[in-house]
């Protein structure tokens, strides 16, 4: 019986990741979806091998300059560091493992950031932000880090999405992202990148395709620096 239970919650996890892939990218039924989800999400990715987390921090921390380009330094424990998308805290857990303190967060739902709040690695948390458009509560290059995780995937934020964490980036400071493999292969995510590249907006200085990410598949991650 023991086993049963086990496998019976294994098929829940699943199916509430997949179910969030069928969002449509609309902020209200987003926002709606992870209020509902907040209570067993961190069960429902731990079941499911969410391994994004702890790889795009171990990812952010060895990044460094490349061909002389002014970046700012992640082995730097002090940077000012924005977790965007933050969910219930899992990348800001990483982050404070890995000995950075000066955390913020933001995420779309009220109830993923209490239970990022409950994690205590956050200087500050704002939720109902729409990574979409422009948020007034960030400021044009405030940050010297921004790391977006598990943000860039199905029925979530369209590529475009990139445009306001580069805004809350300081010049010479790295935005991080993951883009599950599914998503990369379905969407102009390599097309929008190649135009910010070609505007100057920023630099893509380092990636890793086919990394590990989830059960199903793995996820792209990319370390780009700001112009």
């Amino acid at each position: 019986m023991k086993n049963k239970a086990i496998e019976i919650e294994r098929i829940e996890s699943f199916d509430a990741i997949k179910e969030a892939h069928a969002l449509s990218g609309i902020p209200g039924k987003i926002r709606g979806y992870y209020n509902k989800w907040a209570p067993t999400y961190n069960r429902d990715v731990f079941n499911e091998k969410y391994l994004g987390p702890e790889y795009i921090v171990d990812y952010f921390a060895r990044l460094e300059s490349h061909n002389g380009i002014q970046v700012v330094d992640s082995s730097d424990r002090h940077i000012e560091i924005l977790d965007a998308g933050c969910g219930t805290g899992l990348v800001g857990v990483a982050l404070h493992r890995k000995g950075y303190h000066n955390i913020d967060g933001f995420d779309l739902s009220p109830r993923m950031i209490q239970k990022a709040e409950k994690t205590g690695v956050y200087r500050s948390l704002n939720s109902s932000i729409d990574m979409t458009r422009k948020n007034k509560a960030y400021k044009d290059n405030q940050y010297d880090a921004t790391i977006c995780c598990g943000v860039f995937t199905l029925g979530h934020v369209p590529p475009t999405a990139l445009l306001e964490l580069i805004r809350v980036t300081k010049p010479g400071g790295w935005v991080v992202v993951s883009t599950r493999k599914s998503y990369y292969e379905s969407s102009d995510f390599q097309k929008v990148c190649d135009g910010l590249q070609e505007e100057g907006k920023v630099k893509l200085l380092s990636y890793e395709m086919n990394s590990p990410y989830i059960i199903e598949e793995g996820a792209h991650y990319w370390g780009f620096v700001v112009c």
